[in-house]
This record gives C-alpha cells, sequence and structure tokens, in this order.
C-alpha cells in the first residue's frame, strides 16, 4: 500500500443535509482509492447556489 495526497474541489447543493454532504464527498473520493482521512479545508458561497467547498484528504492505494 502507498499514501497519496489529494485535493478535490466539489460544490455540495443548499437543499442537501451534513449527511447528504458526507456521503456525496466519500462518493468523490472513493474514485481516487480509498479514504484514510479527509477534512474540508476551505468553503465559500457557490454562484449557483450551496457551498464551494475543497477537500483535502489522505488516500491509500492499493498496489500489486
Amino acid at each position: 500500500m502507498k499514501l497519496e495526497s489529494l485535493q478535490l474541489q466539489l460544490v455540495l447543493p443548499a437543499h442537501e443535509t451534513a449527511r447528504d454532504w458526507r456521503g456525496r464527498i466519500l462518493e468523490h473520493l472513493r474514485l481516487h482509492g480509498e479514504p484514510l482521512r479527509w477534512a474540508i479545508t476551505s468553503a465559500d458561497a457557490a454562484p449557483e447556489g450551496g457551498s464551494e467547498v475543497l477537500i483535502e484528504a489522505v488516500m491509500l492505494q492499493h498496489t500489486g
């Protein structure tokens, strides 16, 4: 296994709950490996509503 850093920018809709947001974030992170730790490190209002967030994560990458 190896560890990699990842930054991911997402728009989280205003009509969703925090639980929905968590699921959406994990779904996007899992496209890049297994999330070991992650955090929302920046949040701003999105032009289309909701919040534009920056996620920083440490991902486990399974090798061979």
